[in-house]
């Protein structure tokens, strides 16, 4: 007792499979901006952040003082630039009084004179102090930031790959405090012969496979100008939602990729549960006239829940897919009835 199933002609692009891997858009050492000692380490190898978390603390008191310090200079400025803005409003009152007596006798030309220069002088006073003002509210915002700085943060989510430093280990502008990897932002990279790059053009669709076998849909992100003279491959960044895998995914993880090498045709498929392998061959168990004949195959790629045939079968042939595990070489069968493909 056998079910049935029919080889059948499906529109298929030709394609190639080409090794890569996938590949984190977003990876990198965070490292300390000021200089100061570690007193706080909170993630370890393996932890998940978001951005903006913190990952490490080092020393304030002396940031924390040289702030202190710097926003007391800003209210001290504030306070001569206060005086000196007295001061020439007052000699500036003083020379509009006395102009106002320009035409009586009591007016002093020499005296007029004088002020004219001394709120010239006030004016470049309070210019200066106002410079010396800004001056120190720029030191002020730069011990602030050193300040922010001592608390070490995530500039992207992600997972800790490597953590290069503990507690009491003093860090230099620059020092390498953890590396973070962003695994929900992968691509695939695949090193593509410069022959097969016709197709590949931006934005161009392609299939990839995963180790698990699950086939997801890419497209083509960018192809890089830089070729390998040794292998004369190219390599080319794809674009995937990969969904609900089912496994956890990874940076460098091995992932194949299916290049496009001509244009669609016509290709015969046979149902999975019609393949019976022995050893590294593949058979499947045609019926003609209610006897079953086992025939070898040539398989290529699986496409969904079906296979294609590359030689072996036709479009049309009818093919044992339940109960073939039975038939040895073949034989007499009953059909059950054919199920659909």
């Amino acid at each position: 007792m056998v079910s049935l199933d029919s080889v059948i002609a499906e529109p298929l692009a030709q394609t190639v499979p080409v090794l890569g891997r996938l590949v984190a858009r977003q990876s990198g050492v965070v490292a300390s901006q000021v200089r100061g000692a570690v007193v706080e380490m909170r993630v370890e190898v393996g932890d998940r952040v978001e951005r903006g978390q913190i990952v490490a603390v080092l020393a304030a008191g002396r940031m924390q003082a040289a702030r202190d310090r710097a926003a007391a200079s800003v209210a001290r400025f504030r306070g001569l630039v206060a005086a000196a803005e007295a001061e020439y409003m007052k000699k500036r009152g003083e020379l509009k009084r006395l102009g106002s007596l320009r035409k009586s006798a009591a007016f002093s030309r020499a005296r007029y004179e004088d002020l004219e220069r001394d709120v010239q002088a006030r004016r470049g006073a309070v210019a200066d102090r106002r410079g010396q003002l800004q001056e120190a509210q720029a030191q002020l915002r730069q011990a602030e930031l050193d300040l922010a700085d001592t608390r070490i943060e995530a500039p992207f989510p992600g997972v800790v790959t490597e953590k290069h430093i503990d507690i009491g280990t003093y860090l230099n502008v620059g020092a390498r405090v953890v590396s973070i990897l962003n695994d929900t932002d992968l691509e695939a990279e695949a090193e593509v012969p410069s022959d097969r790059l016709r197709g590949l053009t931006a934005g161009a669709l392609v299939t990839l496979t995963l180790d698990d076998g699950s086939r997801h849909q890419a497209t083509v992100r960018a192809v890089v100008p830089t070729e390998n003279v040794r292998t004369r491959t190219r390599p080319v960044r794809f674009t995937a939602d990969f969904g609900k895998t089912g496994m956890t995914l990874a940076a460098d993880q091995s992932v194949t990729v299916l290049i496009p090498i001509g244009g669609r045709g016509q290709m015969a498929t046979v149902h999975k549960d019609a393949v019976v392998r022995s050893g590294a061959d593949a058979f499947v168990f045609v019926v003609e006239d209610k006897r079953a004949r086992r025939v070898k195959v040539r398989l290529g790629d699986a496409i969904g829940g079906r296979c294609v045939v590359l030689d072996g079968v036709k479009p049309g042939q009818e093919v044992v897919v339940r109960g073939n595990e039975t038939l040895g070489r073949g034989g007499p069968v009953r059909i059950r009835g054919a199920t659909g493909s």
